[in-house]
């Protein structure tokens, strides 16, 4: 279990089906003292394994340096590939990497080795009441909300 020096990582993204596919990352940092920190994003053009994997990476950058942080993801196959494949694919330059994911991985890569952070990732259940994954959920629907929203006003005669 992470100790009480950890800092707490929820991390969430959305894609919304439909026209321009809007998608939102969220995420929720709790460091060991003070206040949580929070953020979100959005993009168009996308899809849910990307915004899920930007959360992480946008999570990681608020760390400190030299912080030990554990990173909560509901997605599975995210989990498992950031705790198993990170090193080999960086290794290997991410020669065989979905490129939609290339920039996000690196920048974990980058954040954790030059800001010498100790990272754990854990997988945990989606909508089962954990609180700070519901709000990395939250914000990262939000972010869909905002990239759909922003989509609609830039077509002309589309009715809302």
């Amino acid at each position: 279990m992470s100790g009480n020096r950890d800092f707490l990582c929820y991390t969430d993204g959305s894609c919304k089906a439909g026209d321009g596919a809007p998608g939102g990352w969220g995420f929720v940092v709790r460091p060991p003292k003070g206040e949580a920190i929070e953020g979100r994003g959005s993009a168009t053009g996308t899809l849910a394994k990307v915004m899920e994997l930007r959360a992480v990476a946008e999570a990681i950058a608020v760390l400190p340096r030299e912080a030990s942080a554990t990173v909560f993801s509901d997605n599975q196959a995210l989990v498992e590939n950031l705790t198993k494949q990170l090193r080999t694919w960086q290794e290997n330059g991410f020669a065989k990497v979905d490129p939609l994911l290339v920039d996000d991985l690196r920048r974990i890569a980058t954040l954790v080795h030059e800001n010498a952070l100790t990272m754990r990732y854990q997988w945990i259940r989606s909508h089962n009441g954990n609180a700070g994954n519901e709000r990395a959920d939250e914000l990262a629907r939000q972010g869909a909300r905002e990239a759909k929203s922003a989509l609609n006003s830039k077509v002309p005669n589309r009715r809302r």
